[in-house]
Protein backbone atom coordinates (compact mmCIF):
# COMPACT_ATOMS: atom_id res chain seq x y z
CA UNK A 1 0.00 0.00 0.00
CA UNK A 2 3.21 2.40 1.08
CA UNK A 3 3.56 2.97 -3.07
CA UNK A 4 -0.16 2.80 -4.03
CA UNK A 5 -1.45 6.19 -5.57
CA UNK A 6 -4.98 5.08 -5.29
CA UNK A 7 -7.56 2.06 -3.63
CA UNK A 8 -7.40 0.04 -6.85
CA UNK A 9 -3.51 0.06 -7.08
CA UNK A 10 -3.72 -0.86 -2.55
CA UNK A 11 -5.88 -3.77 -3.25
CA UNK A 12 -3.88 -4.97 -6.49
CA UNK A 13 -0.67 -4.76 -3.91
CA UNK A 14 -2.43 -6.58 -0.84
CA UNK A 15 -3.98 -9.59 -3.55
CA UNK A 16 -0.13 -10.44 -4.67
CA UNK A 17 0.45 -11.05 -0.90
CA UNK A 18 -3.08 -12.76 -0.07
CA UNK A 19 -3.17 -16.08 0.50
CA UNK A 20 -6.50 -17.29 0.26
CA UNK A 21 -8.49 -14.25 -1.36
CA UNK A 22 -12.21 -13.78 -1.22
CA UNK A 23 -14.69 -16.03 0.57
CA UNK A 24 -18.41 -15.12 0.35
CA UNK A 25 -21.30 -16.94 2.53
CA UNK A 26 -24.12 -17.20 0.35
CA UNK A 27 -27.30 -19.19 0.68
CA UNK A 28 -26.94 -21.89 -2.27
CA UNK A 29 -23.17 -22.30 -1.00
CA UNK A 30 -19.61 -20.41 -0.69
CA UNK A 31 -18.17 -18.38 -3.20
CA UNK A 32 -14.54 -18.56 -3.04
CA UNK A 33 -11.96 -16.63 -5.67
CA UNK A 34 -7.97 -16.89 -5.29
CA UNK A 35 -6.39 -13.48 -5.46
CA UNK A 36 -5.67 -14.21 -9.01
CA UNK A 37 -9.04 -14.29 -9.80
CA UNK A 38 -10.46 -11.56 -7.93
CA UNK A 39 -8.38 -9.16 -9.29
CA UNK A 40 -8.96 -10.92 -12.78
CA UNK A 41 -12.40 -10.73 -12.12
CA UNK A 42 -12.52 -6.65 -11.24
CA UNK A 43 -10.45 -6.26 -14.44
CA UNK A 44 -13.00 -7.46 -16.42
CA UNK A 45 -15.53 -5.46 -14.89
CA UNK A 46 -13.47 -2.62 -15.32
CA UNK A 47 -13.27 -3.04 -19.09
CA UNK A 48 -17.23 -3.49 -18.91
CA UNK A 49 -18.07 -0.34 -17.50
CA UNK A 50 -15.36 1.74 -20.05
CA UNK A 51 -17.47 -0.29 -22.62
CA UNK A 52 -20.72 0.90 -20.91
CA UNK A 53 -19.85 4.38 -21.66
CA UNK A 54 -17.84 5.25 -17.94
CA UNK A 55 -14.94 7.34 -17.83
CA UNK A 56 -12.54 8.16 -15.74
CA UNK A 57 -14.51 10.20 -12.32
CA UNK A 58 -17.78 9.07 -13.86
CA UNK A 59 -20.36 8.14 -10.50
CA UNK A 60 -21.32 4.66 -10.94
CA UNK A 61 -24.01 3.40 -8.39
CA UNK A 62 -23.79 0.25 -6.73
CA UNK A 63 -26.37 -1.10 -5.14
CA UNK A 64 -24.67 -3.15 -2.69
CA UNK A 65 -26.02 -6.38 -1.83
CA UNK A 66 -23.45 -8.84 -0.69
CA UNK A 67 -23.19 -10.85 -3.65
CA UNK A 68 -19.61 -11.79 -5.71
CA UNK A 69 -20.89 -9.42 -8.84
CA UNK A 70 -21.06 -6.51 -6.04
CA UNK A 71 -17.62 -7.02 -4.37
CA UNK A 72 -16.60 -7.11 -8.38
CA UNK A 73 -18.31 -4.46 -9.41
CA UNK A 74 -16.90 -2.05 -6.52
CA UNK A 75 -13.37 -3.10 -7.38
CA UNK A 76 -14.04 -2.37 -11.30
CA UNK A 77 -15.15 0.43 -10.17
CA UNK A 78 -11.93 1.36 -8.86
CA UNK A 79 -9.78 -0.18 -11.42
CA UNK A 80 -11.84 2.07 -14.22
CA UNK A 81 -11.20 5.26 -12.39
CA UNK A 82 -14.48 5.83 -11.56
CA UNK A 83 -16.00 6.71 -7.98
CA UNK A 84 -18.32 4.06 -6.38
CA UNK A 85 -21.63 5.65 -5.40
CA UNK A 86 -23.00 2.96 -2.26
CA UNK A 87 -26.81 2.52 -2.36
CA UNK A 88 -28.37 0.50 0.68
CA UNK A 89 -30.79 -2.10 0.78
CA UNK A 90 -33.39 -2.16 2.89
CA UNK A 91 -33.14 -3.87 6.12
CA UNK A 92 -36.28 -3.21 7.96
CA UNK A 93 -40.06 -3.48 6.55
CA UNK A 94 -39.99 0.22 4.39
CA UNK A 95 -42.37 1.46 1.79
CA UNK A 96 -40.83 0.29 -1.36
CA UNK A 97 -41.94 3.32 -3.61
CA UNK A 98 -40.00 5.10 -0.79
CA UNK A 99 -37.36 3.58 -0.78
CA UNK A 100 -36.70 3.73 -4.55
CA UNK A 101 -37.56 7.41 -4.53
CA UNK A 102 -34.54 7.70 -1.68
CA UNK A 103 -32.05 6.26 -4.24
CA UNK A 104 -33.05 8.05 -7.44
CA UNK A 105 -32.61 11.12 -5.53
CA UNK A 106 -29.05 9.91 -4.47
CA UNK A 107 -28.08 8.77 -7.90
CA UNK A 108 -29.44 11.89 -9.14
CA UNK A 109 -27.76 14.09 -6.65
CA UNK A 110 -24.83 12.66 -7.75
CA UNK A 111 -25.26 12.88 -11.37
CA UNK A 112 -24.54 8.95 -11.86
CA UNK A 113 -23.66 7.40 -15.51
CA UNK A 114 -25.40 4.50 -14.40
CA UNK A 115 -26.56 1.68 -11.76
CA UNK A 116 -25.50 -1.43 -11.76
CA UNK A 117 -27.19 -4.05 -9.25
CA UNK A 118 -27.52 -7.88 -8.84
CA UNK A 119 -29.71 -9.17 -12.21
CA UNK A 120 -32.36 -10.04 -9.32
CA UNK A 121 -32.88 -6.93 -7.92
CA UNK A 122 -33.75 -5.53 -11.56
CA UNK A 123 -37.50 -5.62 -11.75
CA UNK A 124 -37.84 -4.33 -8.20
CA UNK A 125 -36.01 -1.13 -9.41
CA UNK A 126 -37.57 -1.00 -12.39
CA UNK A 127 -39.37 1.99 -11.88
CA UNK A 128 -36.41 3.89 -10.99
CA UNK A 129 -34.91 2.44 -14.71
CA UNK A 130 -36.56 6.13 -16.73
CA UNK A 131 -33.39 8.08 -17.56
CA UNK A 132 -31.33 6.14 -15.59
CA UNK A 133 -29.28 3.42 -17.49
CA UNK A 134 -29.28 -0.11 -15.42
CA UNK A 135 -26.89 -2.92 -15.86
CA UNK A 136 -26.82 -6.12 -14.33
CA UNK A 137 -23.18 -6.60 -11.91
CA UNK A 138 -23.07 -10.37 -13.31
CA UNK A 139 -22.98 -8.79 -16.69
CA UNK A 140 -19.70 -6.41 -15.97
CA UNK A 141 -17.45 -9.73 -16.05
CA UNK A 142 -16.35 -9.60 -19.53
CA UNK A 143 -12.62 -10.76 -21.23
CA UNK A 144 -10.26 -8.42 -22.41
CA UNK A 145 -7.53 -6.28 -21.63
CA UNK A 146 -7.62 -2.76 -19.22
CA UNK A 147 -6.10 0.02 -19.85
CA UNK A 148 -3.49 1.65 -16.94
CA UNK A 149 -5.83 2.81 -14.23
CA UNK A 150 -5.80 6.81 -14.61
CA UNK A 151 -6.88 7.79 -10.64
CA UNK A 152 -4.61 10.24 -8.68
CA UNK A 153 -4.64 10.02 -5.39
CA UNK A 154 -6.84 13.83 -5.33
CA UNK A 155 -8.74 12.13 -7.31
CA UNK A 156 -12.75 11.59 -5.54
CA UNK A 157 -12.68 7.27 -4.90
CA UNK A 158 -16.21 7.10 -3.67
CA UNK A 159 -19.38 9.29 -2.33
CA UNK A 160 -20.52 7.32 0.59
CA UNK A 161 -23.91 9.20 1.83
CA UNK A 162 -24.29 9.36 5.77
CA UNK A 163 -26.74 7.30 7.71
CA UNK A 164 -29.44 9.87 8.09
CA UNK A 165 -29.57 9.36 11.77
CA UNK A 166 -29.70 13.27 12.64
CA UNK A 167 -30.32 14.74 9.66
CA UNK A 168 -31.09 13.66 5.89
CA UNK A 169 -28.42 11.64 3.91
CA UNK A 170 -25.57 13.62 2.30
CA UNK A 171 -22.71 12.43 0.54
CA UNK A 172 -19.59 12.30 1.51
CA UNK A 173 -16.96 13.24 -0.59
CA UNK A 174 -13.57 10.59 -0.08
CA UNK A 175 -10.78 11.05 -2.28
CA UNK A 176 -8.09 7.75 -2.81
CA UNK A 177 -5.62 9.38 -0.35
CA UNK A 178 -8.76 9.84 2.24
CA UNK A 179 -9.50 6.08 2.25
CA UNK A 180 -5.68 4.87 2.12
CA UNK A 181 -4.60 7.34 4.89
CA UNK A 182 -7.59 5.66 7.00
CA UNK A 183 -6.81 2.02 5.23
CA UNK A 184 -3.46 3.01 6.80
CA UNK A 185 -3.62 4.08 9.76
CA UNK A 186 -6.07 1.06 10.69
CA UNK A 187 -3.64 -1.81 9.41
CA UNK A 188 -0.74 -0.29 10.97
CA UNK A 189 -2.53 -0.06 14.25
CA UNK A 190 -3.83 -2.98 14.52
CA UNK A 191 -1.30 -4.69 12.70
CA UNK A 192 -3.48 -6.19 9.93
CA UNK A 193 -1.19 -8.60 7.42
CA UNK A 194 -2.28 -11.88 5.22
CA UNK A 195 -2.38 -14.37 8.09
CA UNK A 196 -4.82 -12.80 9.77
CA UNK A 197 -8.49 -13.78 8.13
CA UNK A 198 -11.13 -11.53 8.24
CA UNK A 199 -14.96 -12.56 9.04
CA UNK A 200 -17.59 -9.55 8.79
CA UNK A 201 -21.36 -9.38 8.14
CA UNK A 202 -21.72 -5.40 7.99
CA UNK A 203 -23.58 -4.08 4.67
CA UNK A 204 -21.04 -3.04 2.00
CA UNK A 205 -22.77 0.22 1.81
CA UNK A 206 -21.74 1.23 5.45
CA UNK A 207 -18.34 2.38 5.91
CA UNK A 208 -17.41 0.01 8.24
CA UNK A 209 -17.90 -3.21 5.96
CA UNK A 210 -16.67 -1.37 2.56
CA UNK A 211 -13.75 0.30 4.35
CA UNK A 212 -13.56 -1.65 7.00
CA UNK A 213 -13.64 -5.07 6.16
CA UNK A 214 -13.90 -5.20 2.43
CA UNK A 215 -10.56 -2.70 1.39
CA UNK A 216 -8.66 -3.11 4.59
CA UNK A 217 -8.73 -6.43 4.30
CA UNK A 218 -7.75 -6.75 0.80
CA UNK A 219 -5.24 -4.40 0.20
CA UNK A 220 -3.51 -5.59 3.82
CA UNK A 221 -3.23 -9.25 2.17
CA UNK A 222 -5.57 -10.97 4.80
CA UNK A 223 -8.14 -13.16 3.70
CA UNK A 224 -11.40 -12.09 4.10
CA UNK A 225 -15.21 -13.83 4.47
CA UNK A 226 -17.95 -12.04 3.64
CA UNK A 227 -21.52 -12.85 4.77
CA UNK A 228 -24.41 -11.11 3.23
CA UNK A 229 -26.08 -9.01 6.67
CA UNK A 230 -29.21 -10.41 5.90
CA UNK A 231 -28.13 -14.29 6.58
CA UNK A 232 -26.64 -12.66 10.06
CA UNK A 233 -30.62 -11.13 10.76
CA UNK A 234 -31.85 -14.38 10.26
CA UNK A 235 -29.64 -16.36 12.03
CA UNK A 236 -27.39 -14.17 14.58
CA UNK A 237 -25.47 -17.59 15.27
CA UNK A 238 -24.07 -18.30 11.97
CA UNK A 239 -21.76 -15.26 12.58
CA UNK A 240 -20.23 -17.44 15.30
CA UNK A 241 -19.98 -20.41 13.57
CA UNK A 242 -17.88 -18.81 11.07
CA UNK A 243 -15.42 -17.06 13.08
CA UNK A 244 -14.95 -20.82 14.47
CA UNK A 245 -15.29 -22.71 11.20
CA UNK A 246 -12.92 -20.20 8.88
CA UNK A 247 -10.43 -19.38 12.15
CA UNK A 248 -11.23 -15.38 12.10
CA UNK A 249 -8.60 -13.39 14.12
CA UNK A 250 -10.67 -10.34 13.09
CA UNK A 251 -14.29 -9.46 12.74
CA UNK A 252 -16.73 -6.78 14.06
CA UNK A 253 -20.14 -5.11 14.30
CA UNK A 254 -22.17 -2.75 16.26
CA UNK A 255 -23.10 -2.80 19.64
CA UNK A 256 -26.12 -4.68 19.39
CA UNK A 257 -24.66 -7.74 17.27
CA UNK A 258 -22.35 -8.39 20.73
CA UNK A 259 -25.74 -7.95 22.72
CA UNK A 260 -27.18 -11.10 20.71
CA UNK A 261 -23.93 -12.93 20.38
CA UNK A 262 -23.63 -12.98 23.91
CA UNK A 263 -27.88 -14.86 24.54
CA UNK A 264 -26.47 -16.94 21.60
CA UNK A 265 -23.60 -18.32 23.60
CA UNK A 266 -24.77 -18.34 27.01
CA UNK A 267 -27.71 -20.92 25.82
CA UNK A 268 -25.46 -23.02 23.86
CA UNK A 269 -26.92 -21.72 20.64
CA UNK A 270 -24.19 -21.88 18.56
CA UNK A 271 -23.14 -25.26 19.01
CA UNK A 272 -19.66 -26.48 19.91
CA UNK A 273 -17.73 -24.10 18.56
CA UNK A 274 -14.14 -22.05 19.24
CA UNK A 275 -13.59 -18.34 19.41
CA UNK A 276 -9.95 -19.35 20.74
CA UNK A 277 -8.37 -18.00 17.22
CA UNK A 278 -10.04 -14.08 17.68
CA UNK A 279 -7.58 -11.38 18.91
CA UNK A 280 -9.85 -8.73 18.11
CA UNK A 281 -13.59 -8.03 18.06
CA UNK A 282 -14.65 -4.60 16.60
CA UNK A 283 -17.36 -2.80 18.39
CA UNK A 284 -18.56 0.13 16.60
CA UNK A 285 -21.05 2.28 14.42
CA UNK A 286 -23.48 2.80 17.63
CA UNK A 287 -22.76 3.75 21.24
CA UNK A 288 -20.93 1.06 23.27
CA UNK A 289 -22.53 -0.44 26.20
CA UNK A 290 -20.15 -1.42 29.12
CA UNK A 291 -23.10 -4.12 30.28
CA UNK A 292 -22.71 -5.75 26.78
CA UNK A 293 -19.14 -5.79 26.48
CA UNK A 294 -18.68 -7.76 30.33
CA UNK A 295 -21.75 -10.28 29.11
CA UNK A 296 -20.06 -11.03 25.93
CA UNK A 297 -16.47 -11.65 27.53
CA UNK A 298 -18.31 -13.80 29.88
CA UNK A 299 -20.14 -15.94 27.67
CA UNK A 300 -17.35 -15.87 25.14
CA UNK A 301 -15.04 -17.42 27.84
CA UNK A 302 -16.36 -20.88 27.47
CA UNK A 303 -15.67 -21.06 23.89
CA UNK A 304 -11.89 -20.08 24.27
CA UNK A 305 -12.09 -16.48 23.31
CA UNK A 306 -9.48 -14.59 25.52
CA UNK A 307 -11.20 -11.23 27.47
CA UNK A 308 -8.65 -8.43 25.44
CA UNK A 309 -10.60 -9.58 22.19
CA UNK A 310 -13.29 -7.19 22.58
CA UNK A 311 -12.27 -4.09 20.83
CA UNK A 312 -14.43 -0.40 21.37
CA UNK A 313 -13.89 2.01 18.75
CA UNK A 314 -14.99 5.20 17.17
CA UNK A 315 -15.25 6.82 14.07
CA UNK A 316 -17.54 8.45 11.32
CA UNK A 317 -18.02 8.84 7.02
CA UNK A 318 -16.77 11.97 7.29
CA UNK A 319 -13.43 10.72 9.01
CA UNK A 320 -13.52 7.95 6.02
CA UNK A 321 -14.27 5.60 8.97
CA UNK A 322 -11.57 4.83 11.78
CA UNK A 323 -10.62 7.62 14.20
CA UNK A 324 -9.57 6.53 17.71
CA UNK A 325 -8.53 2.80 18.43
CA UNK A 326 -7.09 1.63 22.14
CA UNK A 327 -4.31 -0.27 22.19
CA UNK A 328 -4.43 -3.60 20.76
CA UNK A 329 -3.74 -7.13 23.05
CA UNK A 330 -4.68 -5.29 25.97
CA UNK A 331 -8.57 -5.57 27.66
CA UNK A 332 -10.87 -2.80 27.19
CA UNK A 333 -10.79 0.28 29.91
CA UNK A 334 -14.01 1.47 32.15
CA UNK A 335 -14.33 5.36 33.33
CA UNK A 336 -16.98 5.30 35.97
CA UNK A 337 -18.21 9.06 36.42
CA UNK A 338 -20.49 11.02 37.88
CA UNK A 339 -23.32 11.21 35.81
CA UNK A 340 -24.75 14.77 37.74
CA UNK A 341 -21.06 16.38 36.50
CA UNK A 342 -21.73 15.28 33.02
CA UNK A 343 -25.26 16.48 32.99
CA UNK A 344 -24.51 19.99 35.30
CA UNK A 345 -21.06 20.54 35.16
CA UNK A 346 -19.53 19.26 31.52
CA UNK A 347 -17.35 17.68 33.36
CA UNK A 348 -16.39 14.01 34.07
CA UNK A 349 -16.15 13.34 37.56
CA UNK A 350 -14.42 10.06 39.17
CA UNK A 351 -16.96 8.21 40.63
CA UNK A 352 -17.40 5.04 42.24
CA UNK A 353 -18.70 2.04 39.97
CA UNK A 354 -22.10 1.10 41.07
CA UNK A 355 -23.11 3.52 43.21
CA UNK A 356 -26.11 5.51 42.41
CA UNK A 357 -25.66 8.27 40.04
CA UNK A 358 -22.76 6.24 38.36
CA UNK A 359 -22.55 6.35 34.45
CA UNK A 360 -19.78 4.06 33.46
CA UNK A 361 -18.00 4.44 30.09
CA UNK A 362 -16.34 2.53 27.76
CA UNK A 363 -12.75 4.13 26.32
CA UNK A 364 -12.43 3.97 22.31
CA UNK A 365 -8.67 4.12 22.33
CA UNK A 366 -6.49 7.29 21.43
CA UNK A 367 -5.99 8.81 17.49
CA UNK A 368 -4.81 7.30 15.06
CA UNK A 369 -1.66 8.02 12.77
CA UNK A 370 -2.15 10.69 11.07
CA UNK A 371 -5.48 12.01 13.00
CA UNK A 372 -5.63 14.97 15.57
CA UNK A 373 -8.94 14.66 17.42
CA UNK A 374 -9.32 17.65 19.75
CA UNK A 375 -12.15 18.32 22.28
CA UNK A 376 -13.55 21.69 22.33
CA UNK A 377 -16.08 23.53 25.34
CA UNK A 378 -19.35 25.77 24.06
CA UNK A 379 -17.53 29.08 24.15
CA UNK A 380 -15.09 27.76 21.49
CA UNK A 381 -11.94 27.04 24.10
CA UNK A 382 -9.66 23.65 24.01
CA UNK A 383 -10.99 21.63 27.02
CA UNK A 384 -8.88 19.84 29.13
CA UNK A 385 -8.54 16.62 31.29
CA UNK A 386 -12.43 15.27 31.97
CA UNK A 387 -13.57 18.35 30.50
CA UNK A 388 -16.67 17.79 28.00
CA UNK A 389 -16.93 19.38 24.93
CA UNK A 390 -17.48 18.77 21.06
CA UNK A 391 -15.24 16.16 19.28
CA UNK A 392 -13.47 17.53 16.61
CA UNK A 393 -11.09 15.79 14.08
CA UNK A 394 -8.28 17.22 11.62
CA UNK A 395 -5.99 14.75 9.40
CA UNK A 396 -5.53 13.43 6.08
CA UNK A 397 -8.26 11.09 5.92
CA UNK A 398 -11.02 13.78 6.54
CA UNK A 399 -13.66 13.98 3.63
CA UNK A 400 -13.27 16.57 0.81
CA UNK A 401 -16.41 17.65 1.83
CA UNK A 402 -20.33 17.12 1.10
CA UNK A 403 -21.48 16.22 -2.80
CA UNK A 404 -23.04 19.60 -3.54
CA UNK A 405 -23.46 20.62 -0.60
CA UNK A 406 -21.73 23.97 0.09
CA UNK A 407 -23.58 24.92 2.53
CA UNK A 408 -23.73 21.57 5.10
CA UNK A 409 -19.75 21.74 4.26
CA UNK A 410 -19.01 24.87 5.54
CA UNK A 411 -21.31 23.99 8.66
CA UNK A 412 -19.36 20.78 9.34
CA UNK A 413 -15.81 22.08 8.09
CA UNK A 414 -14.74 24.81 10.44
CA UNK A 415 -11.25 26.09 11.15
CA UNK A 416 -10.38 23.17 9.30
CA UNK A 417 -11.66 20.73 11.39
CA UNK A 418 -14.62 18.18 11.13
CA UNK A 419 -17.19 19.08 13.48
CA UNK A 420 -18.69 15.65 14.44
CA UNK A 421 -21.79 16.99 16.70
CA UNK A 422 -20.66 13.80 19.15
CA UNK A 423 -19.48 15.06 23.17
CA UNK A 424 -16.89 13.46 24.84
CA UNK A 425 -13.73 14.13 27.02
CA UNK A 426 -10.20 12.89 27.13
CA UNK A 427 -8.95 10.95 30.41
CA UNK A 428 -5.26 9.70 30.69
CA UNK A 429 -5.07 10.45 26.62
CA UNK A 430 -8.09 7.95 25.16
CA UNK A 431 -11.45 9.43 24.46
CA UNK A 432 -14.66 8.73 25.78
CA UNK A 433 -18.29 9.78 24.42
CA UNK A 434 -21.50 11.03 26.68
CA UNK A 435 -23.82 11.48 23.48
CA UNK A 436 -24.36 13.75 20.84
CA UNK A 437 -25.10 17.58 20.81
CA UNK A 438 -28.13 17.48 18.52
CA UNK A 439 -29.74 14.27 20.60
CA UNK A 440 -29.29 16.19 24.07
CA UNK A 441 -32.53 16.70 26.09
CA UNK A 442 -32.72 19.58 28.61
CA UNK A 443 -35.03 19.50 31.78
CA UNK A 444 -34.96 21.41 34.64
CA UNK A 445 -30.95 22.69 33.62
CA UNK A 446 -30.31 19.19 33.22
CA UNK A 447 -28.14 17.61 30.07
CA UNK A 448 -29.80 14.32 29.99
CA UNK A 449 -28.46 12.09 27.19
CA UNK A 450 -30.86 9.67 24.98
CA UNK A 451 -28.81 6.93 25.69
CA UNK A 452 -28.55 7.00 29.47
CA UNK A 453 -32.37 6.97 29.36
CA UNK A 454 -32.88 4.06 27.23
CA UNK A 455 -30.38 1.76 28.25
CA UNK A 456 -32.24 2.25 31.87
CA UNK A 457 -35.78 1.56 30.20
CA UNK A 458 -33.90 -1.80 27.58
CA UNK A 459 -33.83 -3.78 30.72
CA UNK A 460 -37.10 -3.40 31.68
CA UNK A 461 -39.44 -6.77 30.57
CA UNK A 462 -41.24 -6.58 27.98
CA UNK A 463 -39.20 -4.22 26.23
CA UNK A 464 -36.66 -4.91 23.13
CA UNK A 465 -33.40 -4.49 23.51
CA UNK A 466 -31.88 -2.00 21.62
CA UNK A 467 -35.12 -0.65 20.50
CA UNK A 468 -36.34 2.10 22.83
CA UNK A 469 -35.67 5.90 21.42
CA UNK A 470 -35.90 9.21 24.21
CA UNK A 471 -36.21 12.22 23.10
CA UNK A 472 -37.60 15.98 23.78
CA UNK A 473 -40.68 17.80 22.81
CA UNK A 474 -41.30 20.84 24.28
CA UNK A 475 -44.69 21.84 25.18
CA UNK A 476 -46.26 25.66 24.59
CA UNK A 477 -44.94 27.38 27.28
CA UNK A 478 -41.23 26.13 25.93
CA UNK A 479 -40.94 23.75 28.66
CA UNK A 480 -38.82 20.47 27.40
CA UNK A 481 -40.85 17.00 28.18
CA UNK A 482 -38.92 13.61 28.23
CA UNK A 483 -41.32 11.04 25.96
CA UNK A 484 -40.28 7.37 25.52
CA UNK A 485 -41.05 5.29 22.35
CA UNK A 486 -40.49 1.43 22.90
CA UNK A 487 -40.54 -1.75 20.66
CA UNK A 488 -42.34 -4.64 22.70
CA UNK A 489 -43.57 -8.15 21.29
CA UNK A 490 -46.52 -7.96 24.08
CA UNK A 491 -50.04 -7.91 22.25
CA UNK A 492 -52.03 -8.04 25.57
CA UNK A 493 -52.97 -4.02 26.55
CA UNK A 494 -53.06 -5.01 29.69
CA UNK A 495 -49.72 -6.33 30.20
CA UNK A 496 -48.52 -3.46 27.40
CA UNK A 497 -49.64 -0.68 29.97
CA UNK A 498 -48.07 -2.00 32.78
CA UNK A 499 -45.09 -2.29 30.90
CA UNK A 500 -45.37 0.97 30.43
CA UNK A 501 -45.98 2.28 33.49
CA UNK A 502 -42.68 0.71 34.66
CA UNK A 503 -40.61 2.13 32.51
CA UNK A 504 -41.73 5.42 33.76
CA UNK A 505 -41.52 4.60 37.39
CA UNK A 506 -38.01 2.68 36.63
CA UNK A 507 -37.08 6.36 34.61
CA UNK A 508 -37.90 8.39 37.66
CA UNK A 509 -36.32 6.40 40.06
CA UNK A 510 -32.95 5.77 38.31
CA UNK A 511 -32.57 8.90 36.13
CA UNK A 512 -34.08 11.33 38.29
CA UNK A 513 -36.64 13.02 36.12
CA UNK A 514 -40.29 12.35 34.50
CA UNK A 515 -41.12 11.13 31.24
CA UNK A 516 -44.07 12.80 30.46
CA UNK A 517 -45.43 9.95 28.07
CA UNK A 518 -44.56 6.35 27.45
CA UNK A 519 -45.18 4.57 23.81
CA UNK A 520 -45.05 1.37 23.21
CA UNK A 521 -45.34 -0.14 19.80
CA UNK A 522 -45.48 -2.95 17.92
CA UNK A 523 -41.55 -4.73 17.11
CA UNK A 524 -39.67 -3.77 13.73
CA UNK A 525 -41.52 -0.38 13.56
CA UNK A 526 -38.81 2.36 14.90
CA UNK A 527 -37.96 4.06 12.52
CA UNK A 528 -34.16 3.02 11.51
CA UNK A 529 -31.18 4.07 9.14
CA UNK A 530 -30.49 1.27 6.47
CA UNK A 531 -27.53 0.63 8.45
CA UNK A 532 -29.71 -0.12 11.90
CA UNK A 533 -29.21 3.40 13.70
CA UNK A 534 -32.14 4.72 15.90
CA UNK A 535 -33.83 7.43 13.86
CA UNK A 536 -34.58 9.77 16.96
CA UNK A 537 -35.71 12.76 15.07
CA UNK A 538 -37.96 11.15 12.58
CA UNK A 539 -39.36 9.02 15.87
CA UNK A 540 -39.90 12.69 17.38
CA UNK A 541 -42.03 13.60 14.09
CA UNK A 542 -43.91 10.20 13.84
CA UNK A 543 -45.12 11.02 17.34
CA UNK A 544 -46.00 14.62 17.08
CA UNK A 545 -47.84 13.65 14.06
CA UNK A 546 -49.69 11.08 16.39
CA UNK A 547 -48.45 8.43 13.60
CA UNK A 548 -47.31 5.79 15.33
CA UNK A 549 -49.11 2.76 15.98
CA UNK A 550 -49.38 2.48 19.98
CA UNK A 551 -50.05 -0.96 21.96
CA UNK A 552 -50.28 1.10 24.92
CA UNK A 553 -49.39 4.79 26.28
CA UNK A 554 -48.67 5.71 29.70
CA UNK A 555 -48.79 9.65 30.62
CA UNK A 556 -50.07 12.72 29.32
CA UNK A 557 -49.34 13.24 25.48
CA UNK A 558 -47.47 16.11 25.18
CA UNK A 559 -49.16 16.84 21.60
CA UNK A 560 -51.10 19.68 21.68
CA UNK A 561 -50.16 20.80 24.73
Amino acid sequence: MKNARNVWQAICNGLSRSQRGLNILLEEGEKIYTPSELKAAAERAALALLKAGVSPGDRVGIMAQTTPSTVVSFLGCWAAGAVAVPLPLPMRAVDPRSFMEQSRMRLEKVEAKLLTLPGSLIPMVGEMGEGMRLLASEELDRAGDLPPTPSRPGDTALVQFTSGSTSEPRGVMLSHANVMANVRAITRKVKVSRRDTIVSWMPLYHDMGLIGYLITALSSGASLVLMPPQRFVSDPALWLRSMSEHKATITGGPNFAYALSTRILASGGAGDIDLSSLRLALNGAEPVDHEVMDGFVAAGAAYGMRPEVPYPVYGLAEATLAVTFPQPGKMYRLDHVSRAGIEEDSYAHPAEAGEEGTRTLVSLGSPLEGVEVSVFKEDGSEAGEREIGEVCVRGDSVMQGYWADAAATAETLRGGRLHTGDLGYFAGGELYLVGRIKDMVIIGGRNLFPEDVERCVERISGVRKGNAVAFGVSTRRGRERLVLVGETHLSCAQAAGETARAISSTVREEIGVPVREVVLVPAGSLPKTSSGKKRRFLCRDLYMGNALQAVARSGAAVIGI
